[in-house]
């Protein structure tokens, strides 16, 4: 008796232990940070995630692109706020077309179909639109839809443009402007309305030429963006108040200037222009506004790319988070969502489940 007494207190106790470590590693989970980006490094450019302390590298979805000669497009893959979905850029059906993949099911199914050209989506805040890229003959706009693809709203005149980035309360959207024309929209970094109107541009001082992509800081109040400064010829991560203060520059170095070599110049027959390197883009704000990934090259035409993590206040270079042999690109912050719908979360609830039947059984 008292043996089979000694084995229920035994269990019990070792009941409870697994309970209480289950729940300690589930705190840990859900208080860990994740980050995603698209990464070749099996062979294909497909998209993973990762904790931000370098562990649980995981693969989300692959076979994004169909095989073409030259580098795949970047898949710029954008969360739905509920973590349960991803937006991305393919040509798997030739042209460029922006895709939605249910996390969950791991079906895939073309938000667009357009244009010849549908690039860069964007998120809104409240999940019921994403902002894109899209355009033919050489001229693009600024558009959103329905996450059903449906309601197309077109947001700007025509032009060039980087990729659409939404205020977190949703009401407005940033972008940069990649025209270079001394008539219409010029270079540089604008602000409109989530409905297209109310365009400003938020600095008119010219301190460089704008990259394609920028980001909103989690409180509204700042951009970070990318740019290429002449004087210091070379590309810096930078920061600006959305009212046109308080500019900062985060990155510091000097230029690293490595044109090709004789051989990889016969190849393509042109002698192409010194480019300045490291190329500093893509900026992505963490969501506790302290930290921002970008991506980092330091390889003409981007052969390799890495992805740094710098803090706000600017610190050199940052630390490396993502540094693999090949390209690492497109960083995002993953919403805290995403723990509802990914399977290793499945398995450890249905572990509680049996736990909890376990329990019950025993009384």
């Amino acid at each position: 008796m008292k043996r089979t007494r000694s084995s229920v207190v035994l269990g019990t106790v070792l009941l409870l232990s697994g309970c209480l470590l289950f729940i300690a590693n589930w705190t840990d989970a859900a208080g860990s940070e994740r980050i995603s980006f698209a990464s070749n490094r099996s062979g294909t450019l497909d998209i993973y995630v990762m904790d931000t302390d370098g562990e649980g590298l995981r693969r989300l979805a692959t076979n994004l692109a169909r095989e073409a000669g030259g580098p795949p497009w970047p898949p710029d893959p954008t969360w739905s706020p509920d973590g349960r979905f991803l937006a991305y850029t393919s040509n798997r059906d030739e042209n460029l077309k922006i895709y939605v993949i249910d996390l969950k099911t791991k079906g895939h199914r073309r938000l667009t179909n357009h244009h010849d050209r549908e690039l860069f989506p964007a998120w809104s805040p409240d999940g019921k639109w994403i902002a894109f890229v899209a355009g033919d003959s050489g001229k693009s706009h600024i558009y959103k839809t329905d996450v059903n693809g449906a309601h197309l709203v077109e947001l700007t005149d025509p032009g060039y443009y980087g990729r659409p980035a939404w205020s977190p309360d949703g009401k407005q959207i940033a972008f940069v402007s990649l025209s270079h024309d001394k008539v219409g929209m010029r270079n540089g970094l604008y602000v409109m309305n989530a409905n297209g109107k109310r365009l400003r541009r938020v600095s008119d001082r010219n301190r460089g030429m704008f990259t394609s992509k920028c980001a909103w800081s989690p409180d509204g109040k700042q951009i970070a963006f990318s740019l290429h400064i002449p004087q210091a010829q070379r590309y810096h991560l930078c920061v600006i108040d959305v009212d046109g203060e308080n500019f900062r520059q985060l990155t510091r170095g000097g230029p690293i200037v490595k044109p090709l070599k004789a051989e990889k110049q016969k190849l393509v027959n042109v002698q192409l222009p010194r480019i300045p390197l490291p190329e500093v883009n893509s900026p992505a704000w963490s969501p506790d506004g302290k930290r921002i990934a970008y991506v980092y090259s330091d390889t003409i035409l981007g052969q390799t790319a890495d992805i740094y993590i710098i803090d706000a206040k600017g610190n050199e270079r940052g630390t490396p988070l993502v540094k693999e042999a090949g390209i690492d690109v497109s960083p995002a912050w993953v919403p805290e969502g995403f723990l509802s719908v990914s399977p290793s979360v499945e398995k450890q609830t249905t572990f509680w489940g049996k736990l909890k039947q376990m329990e019950g059984t025993s009384k």
